[in-house]
């Protein structure tokens, strides 16, 4: 069990830097089919590593889309940060 929880860590890395280098979208929101095209995960397993406590968003991201659906908002959001 607990190989699995260190190889499960290294997905949530993979993912977490896959959202930093993922196109914004429309209300500054990551679709996880971008996440998906960066990593090569499976879809159950990006949406196994978003559900995590660890996983935390950048600032930037307001949120993740899957199917024009929203699977993770974040909480510490930043609209327009820096007055950009």
């Amino acid at each position: 069990m607990e190989n699995s929880e260190i190889d499960l860590e290294k997905y949530i890395q993979a993912v977490k830097m896959a959202i930093e280098k993922a196109p914004l979208r429309a209300e500054d929101s990551v679709d996880l089919s971008d996440i998906w095209v960066i990593t090569s995960l499976p879809v159950d397993l990006i949406m196994e590593c978003l559900k995590r406590p660890e996983m935390k968003l950048p600032s930037t991201v307001s949120k993740i889309i899957f199917n024009k659906k929203v699977v993770l908002k974040n909480s510490d959001y930043l609209n327009n940060p820096q007055g950009e």
